[in-house]
């Protein structure tokens, strides 16, 4: 059978997360999407476009430092995720927000020109990021901004953990979430795709967090809320118990006297002004 194409597997991740995206464990997605915000600089009355806005986590940031006399639009690719964000502006009673199924890879235009396109922890995912900042450069406004997170190094105190759960996904059905390869893994590499869209005033900042779970039992539970869970959906019906206990014990390795885990998360943000 056929593996389906890396943005029908990204879609279907995390609308199948949607309903607990954010909402087990501790505070992750928006806290890298409220400093992008600040990095973006994000004002009053700016026209705003948030590409693969998930939940809202650079979304309603943004939202709150435009204010109603802005516009800030979210696309996402996920069904699932719209419905949740559009529950949320709603429910805040916003008139200058929307959100709207969309790819970003080729996203809307605003007629006066986007005065900041955000793209938090997504353009990893997508099979041709070079055009998406094309397009991105295409709908900017001169002085323009886009602002984008991306993950730095990964710990390697955690490999073995997702070895040992992911280890049982069979060779060849492990989903292809992120096709692109080197592209986000350095500062180098990041800049020499800005500078293809035409992109040439470049600034990046890593910043590595302390992100704390409860236990075991609960870090296991939050790989389910995100687009990990394409992995747990991967991993053969008879083999998820096997799976759990291997990475309880690798876990085990890595608890605080407390029980608690320490996650240590690098995140990198990039910010690039269209002359």
């Amino acid at each position: 059978m056929p593996q389906p194409d890396t943005k029908t597997t990204v879609a279907a991740a995390f609308h199948t997360a949607s309903t607990n995206y954010e909402r087990i464990g501790p505070r992750f997605f928006d806290l890298f999407g409220h400093q992008l915000v600040e990095y973006a600089d994000v004002r009053p009355g700016m026209r705003v476009l948030d590409v693969g806005s998930g939940a809202g986590a650079a979304l309603i940031p943004a939202a709150t430092a435009t204010g109603p006399s802005g516009r800030v639009l979210g696309i996402d690719l996920a069904p699932g995720m719209v419905r949740r964000l559009t529950e949320v502006i709603d429910g805040r009673g916003w008139s200058h927000v929307s959100a709207q199924l969309g790819d970003a890879e080729d996203p809307p235009a605003d007629p006066a020109g986007w005065d900041r396109i955000l793209a938090a922890q997504v353009l990893f995912f997508l099979p041709a990021p070079e055009q998406a900042v094309v397009r991105f450069h295409e709908l900017l406004r001169p002085g323009g901004v886009l602002a984008f997170s991306t993950w730095g190094p990964d710990d390697p105190d955690w490999a073995p953990v997702y070895r040992a759960l992911f280890g049982y996904i069979p060779e060849g059905a492990a989903p292809r979430l992120t096709p692109s390869g080197d592209t986000f893994k350095s500062d180098q590499h990041i800049a020499e795709l800005l500078q293809g869209a035409g992109f040439d005033d470049i600034h990046h900042e890593t910043t590595t967090y302390d992100v704390v779970y409860q236990d075991a039992e609960q870090w296991l539970q939050w790989t389910r809320t995100h687009g990990a869970v394409a992995f747990w959906e991967a991993i053969p019906p008879d083999r998820v118990a096997s799976a759990r206990a291997d990475a309880i014990t690798a876990l085990d390795q890595l608890r605080a006297p407390d029980g608690q885990l320490h996650m240590p998360t690098a995140v990198r943000y990039t910010v690039t002004t269209r002359r």
